[in-house]
């Protein structure tokens, strides 16, 4: 695999927003007008999970603007929205970019009075917990870089300005096939030797880190003391652990792009081999659509969380930002996030997505009950059937026990350079 490029280091402070210099926020003007007549493609810079065709077709008849979808993989994603907001209107990624992109200044804030559909967006987003009674996880919640402060930084207090739109989210674990998934219970799998050669690392080491840490930690090898933001040490121990059990043949693949994880644990369950290993949901539904057995690990330590969100080019001006706002505005409608629960996904303002699935279609997505119904993802293939649940259960029982979120650490320079050094990427 190619070296994957840094993000430029501003300096020995990292990369966290508010060691950065203030943006100073313009003044608030009146509210621009929707549009519906485009001039040109809204260019929409992202990654798989989210860019899917049912996703671009609806939206393009709903709002009658077409669609330039930038699709990349994660860090290719990461890197073109920091270093290049002329390239792209709206950025659809994860919440923990933003440690990235928002001191770059590639994004500028969104006006709440452009929302229409806000107060619908439920807790966890808003407060990094779900409910009063919620606990928080280490890592990066999106709370923490969903307001944009007065000094122009971002934080978890409430101002009229966001810096991203909360949109789909997950609990995620690590996949299994060839074995009975009830079997394997706890991240430490990933690095037992009794799964030697059998095993997927993500090369992403922003999230990858965290399935190696959480690993480490269900094995005793590991105690961080903040399992979001590792020190120097730490990591330097995280990454000495990878090479020792990378350079003896324990990972099957290391992967960039969602596909290929798939086109591995397609081989396995080709060759009939038990394989092990990080996956997203979007993954494992395209697996299960193919009738390829692969299940969700459920792990006793608890889930890694992830948020994702739509953001807003610095650059984006005039009618790409009256499209832009239209765009993001959509996807509260609960039509997209019904097409993503269909692909396993979460959607920030839940109620509005009961609306466009089916009673049974909600409580197997939503509610954790058994299928009423053969359940169909986003294609109408069939990925489960009647009497099946979704591993971990009902939402809130699945995000209520996030273990971490994914984050961009204070050192995370640091982490890249020895990550990909140790995976050979």
């Amino acid at each position: 695999m190619a070296a994957r490029a840094e993000i430029p280091d501003p300096g020995p402070s990292g990369l966290r927003a508010p060691d950065r210099p203030a943006r100073r926020l313009p003044a608030a003007g009146p509210q621009a007008p929707a549009v519906k007549r485009p001039r040109e493609p809204l260019r929409v810079l992202g990654t798989s999970v989210t860019q899917i065709e049912p996703i671009r077709r609806l939206a393009e008849a709903d709002l009658g603007l077409p669609l330039d979808l930038i699709t990349l993989d994660g860090a290719s994603a990461q890197r073109r929205g920091a270093l290049f907001p002329s390239s792209f209107d709206v950025y659809d990624q994860w919440f923990h970019d933003l440690d990235l992109i928002w001191p770059a200044g590639s994004i500028q804030p969104l006006d709440l009075r452009r929302i229409a559909a806000w107060d619908a967006v439920g807790d966890l987003p808003r407060t990094g917990r779900l409910g009063p009674a919620g606990r928080s996880a280490p890592g990066g919640d999106p709370s923490r870089l969903l307001w944009v402060q007065a000094d122009g930084s971002l934080g978890a207090k409430p101002s009229d300005r966001i810096s991203m739109v909360p949109t789909v989210h997950n609990a995620d674990a690590f996949a299994v096939t060839g074995v009975d998934p009830a079997t394997v219970d706890s991240w430490g799998a990933l690095l037992d030797p009794a799964w030697g050669g059998k095993v997927l690392v993500q090369s992403d080491a922003a999230i990858g880190c965290y399935d190696m840490l959480l690993a480490l930690r269900a094995r005793g090898l590991m105690s961080p003391a903040d399992l979001g933001d590792l020190a120097l040490e730490e990591i330097d121990a995280l990454v000495a652990r990878l090479r020792e059990v990378h350079a003896a043949g324990h990972f099957r693949a290391v992967w960039t792009d969602e596909s290929e994880a798939i086109d591995a644990l397609r081989a396995a369950r080709r060759e009939g081999r038990p394989m092990i290993g990080s996956l997203w949901w979007s993954g494992l539904i395209a697996l299960r659509a193919e009738g390829v057995p692969v299940a969700m690990a459920t792990p006793k330590e608890g889930y890694r969380g992830w948020f994702g969100g739509l953001a807003l080019s610095a650059r984006a001006k005039g009618w790409a930002q009256d499209a832009a706002y239209d765009y993001i505005n959509w996807w509260l409608d609960g039509a997209p996030g019904a097409i993503l629960a269909r692909n396993g996904a979460y959607m920030a303002n839940s109620e509005a997505v009961r609306g466009r699935l089916t009673a049974a279609e909600w409580g197997f997505w939503y509610g954790g009950e058994p299928a009423r119904t053969e359940i169909r993802d986003a294609f109408g293939r069939i990925i489960f059937a009647p009497g099946e649940r979704r591993e971990g259960g009902a939402y809130a029982d699945r995000m209520s026990r996030i273990a971490v979120w994914n984050t961009v650490m204070t050192e995370h320079n640091y982490l890249v350079r020895r990550w990909d050094d140790a995976l050979d990427v």
